[in-house]
């Protein structure tokens, strides 16, 4: 469960700098950071995901 909160405070912060820097949304170093960020989220969420799996065992894999 905590990877969950971590991925979602993740996308909140994502959402937060595009908010906060919409008027750069043009520079090139805006279009990298946010980029980067998302890069970041996505694997958090994969993270999340492949953890959430692994704690309620729905694939039915049972570890020897």
């Amino acid at each position: 469960m905590p990877y969950t909160f971590y991925a979602i405070s993740c996308y909140i912060l994502m959402r937060g700098i595009q908010v906060l820097f919409e008027e750069y949304k043009d520079k090139l170093w805006y279009k990298i950071l946010i980029k980067t960020i998302t890069v970041g989220m996505l694997i958090v969420a994969l993270v999340a995901i492949i953890n959430m799996y692994g704690e309620h065992n729905f694939l039915f894999i049972h570890e020897k």
